[in-house]
């Protein structure tokens, strides 16, 4: 197998995962932001149920110890696109996965190009 085929190839593979991620993907999944409300009384261990209002004391209790109140706006909040609903989340993972893979072929491309 060429270089070229085994790159594509791999393409493919990636886009296979990014297209079947959201059907695979617990939909509660036990993270940082998890694992955070669970410590601040919000969630339970192994619940899946928030308190919004305690999430919401929560964060505040943080931003009023640590001073810091740094927000953004994310274009595809949670992996999705708003109002799609799992077509939202194949969508902003393959656009994601295209995006890494347009990156890393451009810093390969210019990191090969100062080798020269």
């Amino acid at each position: 197998m060429d270089q070229k085929t085994f790159l594509m190839a791999g393409v493919a593979l990636a886009l296979l995962v990014a297209v079947a991620a959201p059907f695979l993907a617990s939909g509660s999944p036990d993270g940082l932001e998890s694992a955070f409300f669970g410590l601040y009384g919000a969630k339970t261990l192994t619940g899946s149920e928030l308190d919004d209002d305690q999430a919401e004391v929560a964060e505040e209790e943080v931003v009023e110890k640590t001073g810091n109140d740094f927000e953004f706006a994310s274009p595809m909040p949670d992996y999705t696109v708003e109002g799609w609903d799992k077509a939202g989340e194949v969508v902003a993972v393959v656009l994601g996965t295209l995006l890494m893979l347009g990156l890393v072929w451009g810093l390969g491309r210019a990191v090969a190009a100062t080798k020269q």
